[in-house]
């Protein structure tokens, strides 16, 4: 079978023009790799695309040029319910990373303990993985008190997780704005859908422009989503990069650009506060910022 090769991130970061708090966290990053090491599983969910290594040291890098603190590792689909490489992760550094994974379903009490003592926080569902949600493996996941997370089909697809995402017990992450139709407005029914988690008082949701239909930045079809998530709930709204930006086909933008479309979702130091460093340490339990420094922006 002849597989395509998902284009690898900019390892090349420019300087933003934002400059982040202490503490600011990336709420959704993948790790590949290196996989001589830990190889992805045999039957990931996109068999007929090759990806390229995306370290935890590239990963670093990304972090230190962008000036963020802290991490969110969610477990790709590629590695499926392999742990192993999130482990490693987690060992070399417990405070700055929080990890997200895919439970297997048949992993044991034992197993869940150890990855809760080693810094998971959450549970991953993604509808690319599983046709439906596993009420049973959330109710066991949601008991230690980590958060269930949800990649939510597109379109009329999406209706069937709402009742069930609705009655997640415990809180919840909806990844990349809730995946809505850029073209169907803020009317899309999986960000209304989004917008009624919110309500609940237990839902965070992820801001991206991932959902664009945009082939290069600006990415401004997205802007109206992240901005209403933004006034609707500035508690619970997060922020990832979504880096290494696996099976993304046009052109590959730099992190840095992406990272300044903060300055038109939240214009203001207060927002970019709690989505940065206050939403993530009340979302996932980081330690308190230790690294003195303001929220400001350069200019361009």
């Amino acid at each position: 079978m002849t597989r395509t090769k998902s284009p690898p991130f900019d390892a090349n970061p420019r300087r933003p023009r934002l400059v982040l708090p202490a503490g600011a966290c990336d709420t959704h990053f993948h790790i590949f790799g290196p996989q001589r090491r830990f190889p992805l599983t045999g039957e990931h969910v996109f068999p007929d695309v090759e990806f390229g290594d995306a370290t935890l040291d590239d990963w670093l890098h990304m972090q230190q040029a962008l000036g963020l603190d802290r991490g969110l590792h969610i477990q790709t689909q590629m590695y499926g319910h392999s742990y192993e490489l999130m482990l490693h992760a987690q060992c070399r550094f417990p405070d700055r990373l929080r990890s997200v994974v895919i439970p297997a379903p048949d992993i044991t009490d034992r197993e869940l303990a150890l990855l809760a003592d080693h810094g998971v926080v959450g549970s991953r569902f993604s509808y690319r993985m599983f046709r439906s949600i596993d009420a049973a493996a959330v109710a066991r996941t949601a008991a230690l008190g980590w958060s269930t997370h949800y990649l939510m089909p597109p379109g009329d697809e999406g209706r069937p997780w709402h009742a069930p995402i609705l009655a997640t017990p415990g809180k919840f992450v909806l990844e990349h704005a809730g995946n809505p139709d850029p073209e169907a407005g803020l009317g899309d029914a999986n960000f209304r859908f989004a917008l009624k988690c919110l309500d609940t008082g237990r839902c965070w949701v992820k801001l991206s422009p991932r959902f664009s239909k945009q082939p290069t930045l600006p990415f401004s079809d997205t802007d109206a989503f992240n901005m209403k998530l933004i006034e609707h709930a500035t508690e619970r709204v997060l922020w990832g990069s979504d880096w290494p930006h696996p099976v993304y086909f046009n052109p590959m933008p730099n992190d840095a650009d992406l990272l300044d479309m903060m300055l038109r979702w939240a214009p203001d130091e207060r927002t970019r506060r709690l989505v940065f460093v206050d939403n993530p340490a009340a979302a996932f339990g980081f330690p308190p910022a230790d690294r003195p420094q303001t929220a400001r922006h350069r200019s361009a």
